[in-house]
Formats: structure tokens, sequence, C-alpha cells
């Protein structure tokens, strides 16, 4: 890795993370642990080469470490340290910043579930804690609890969830952007289970990745 040879904590922050593609890595890890395929399918683009080095580059500097899971899966999955879940305010702001400052994507730009449920992520959420609802779209699910009244979302099952919603990938961003309603959503998918804990589950989705209004 090139280091900016600083003494200025900022540089040196970004002699650990500021290579291309390491800090969507660690975006890929904040919701779960992921395999090294997943990681591949959820950054589209990145040779396997630079894949492999970003890897290894984020464990030897205590960002990410790796681990085998227990028997019957036997599946080797990275997920974050402490170091690397600390970064997850400052992904919190660039997010917001992108929202409020990027330029828009283009129509052919790659798109996914996961990243759309990030700009979700610790909104206020009117779900009681203990309560869970487990949302599915296409092949893909995921955990939405709460945490002293903020929205948790984790990659995963919810066992023993109190509802189940499943939608179509175009409805959760349609939901996410606030060009349909909690109401909607529901409606072009299936709820089962608790339908009001379904819809509460779903409401600090809704416009969460909604351009803000310009400051006066």
């Amino acid at each position: 890795m090139k280091h900016y040879g600083q003494t200025c904590a900022i540089a040196r922050a970004l002699d650990v993370i500021g290579e291309r593609w390491s800090l969507l890595l660690v975006r890929e890890l904040t919701l779960g642990p992921r395999r090294y395929r997943d990681l591949a399918t959820g950054l589209p683009g990145i040779p396997s080469n630079v894949l492999a080095a970003r890897l290894k580059d984020l464990q030897a500097a205590g960002v990410i470490t790796q681990r085998t899971l227990p028997a019957p899966t036997d599946v080797t999955v990275y997920e974050l340290t402490d170091a690397g879940r600390a970064l997850q305010p400052a992904l919190k702001e660039l997010l917001d910043w992108g929202l409020r400052y990027a330029p828009e994507p283009s129509l052919d730009a790659a798109a996914q579930p996961g990243w759309g449920l990030l700009g979700a992520a610790g909104r206020p959420a009117a779900l009681p804690d203990g309560q869970t609802c487990e949302l599915r779209v296409g092949p893909e699910v995921f955990y939405l609890g709460s945490d002293a009244g903020t929205l948790t979302v984790r990659r995963g099952p919810a066992p023993d969830g109190d509802a189940v919603v499943t939608m179509s990938a175009d409805t959760l961003f349609s939901l996410l952007t606030g060009q349909m309603t909690v109401t909607g959503a529901v409606r072009h998918g299936t709820a089962g289970g608790d339908t009001e804990i379904a819809r509460r589950a779903l409401e600090p989705l809704a416009a969460a990745l909604a351009k803000p209004a310009p400051a006066m």
C-alpha cells in the first residue's frame, strides 16, 4: 500500500483505508460476515487479484478478520473487527454526503438491496425492542430489528421473527427513494405474521435514500 508519509491522523487513516475498493469492502461487511464469493458479487467490477490484495491489506491493518463458521457449515467468512466497526459512522456520513452532493447514478449503474438498506440503518424506529421482521428481497434475506429506538439491519434471517415481508428489488428501491409508501410496498409484496410489526419495521426505510431538500 502507498503511504502519504504525514503525521496527520486523516492521512494515516487514508494510509489504511484510502486505497480504491477498501471502504467499499468495509461497506460490504457492515451488515454482517460474508464469504469471498459474496464479496466479489457485492463489488461488481473488482478484479479478483485486487479483491484478494485488499482483503490481505485490511486484515494486516486489523480492520477485518477471517474465521470459519462452525459445523455443519464449515464456511470461511470475513467480518469487521472493532476497528472496522468503528468506521461505520464515517460511512454513514459519506452516505449522507453522497445523497446531498454526489451526482445522480447513471441508468446502468449497479444496485443491490443491501446498499440501499444501509441508508435506513440507524434511523428512528417504532419497533419495540425484541420484535423483529425478516425482509426478503429476491434471493437476499435481511433481519430488521431495533436497538434503543433505532433500526438495526443485518444480513440473514430473523429466527422466530414476528413478521416476514417479501418484495421485489424495484419495490424496495421505490420505498427507499420515497416513490412508494410503506402501504404501497406491502401491497406490492407479501406480508406474513404480525402485519403491524411488518409496517413498523418498514417505516424507517421510507424515503431513506431520498435526496435532501436544499438548505435554505
